[in-house]
């Protein structure tokens, strides 16, 4: 359902006012500010319902109704399509939620000057639908920390979708995006239909 609502977000997105989709981000250098996994937290369960963010991911993309473990806080199964690859998948141990903007690519790109409390809600973020996105595990960990100027997903139908939902979580977090990144998305950008 969240990837539904991202594409529909994303198609909002792609016919803005604005001339340039870039206009509003800064292009700058990366910083290499010292980075740490564990500057951002771990899932947290905001709602306080015991699932976790990457449980309430798993639920709410799956395109049928989920199954639970006996506590009921867990996802261990359902069915998740693959934005990345196009695969399906129906254990929940199979499926990776991604930051479509890794944390380390936030953090070089601004998260650095956050606050430990925004890198957590940045880390935890279900309010853009196109932030966390259930992938499969082995694709998640090929495209790492890596910007669009060095991976972009296997399914080449999804790259418009990948850089419009790019920009947005950018936009969004007033991150900046460095000089290779906006020339990688651009030539994405230019082969999009209009």
């Amino acid at each position: 359902m969240r990837f539904l609502l991202m594409a529909l977000a994303i198609i909002a997105f792609a016919t803005p006012a604005q001339a340039d989709p870039l206009d509003d981000i800064i292009i700058e250098p990366e910083s290499d500010a010292e980075y740490a996994r564990s500057m951002y937290g771990s899932w947290r369960d905001v709602d306080g319902d015991c699932q976790n963010t990457r449980h309430e991911v798993l639920a709410d993309e799956s395109l049928v109704p989920p199954t639970y473990n006996s506590s009921g806080c867990s996802v261990v199964s359902g069915l998740w399509f693959g934005p990345f690859t196009e695969f399906t998948f129906t254990a929940a141990s199979d499926v990776d939620i991604d930051h479509l903007v890794a944390l380390k690519e936030a953090h070089q790109s601004g998260a650095w000057a956050w606050t430990k409390e925004m890198r957590r809600d940045f880390a935890n973020d279900m309010e853009n639908p196109g932030h966390l996105i259930a992938v499969d595990d082995g694709t998640n960990q090929s495209k790492g920390a890596r910007d669009p100027a060095e991976w972009l997903p296997p399914n080449a139908d999804f790259h418009c979708a990948y850089v419009l939902a790019w920009i947005e979580v950018k936009r969004e977090w007033m991150l900046s995006i460095d000089p290779a990144e906006e020339d990688a998305i651009r030539a994405v950008l230019a082969s999009c239909p209009q």
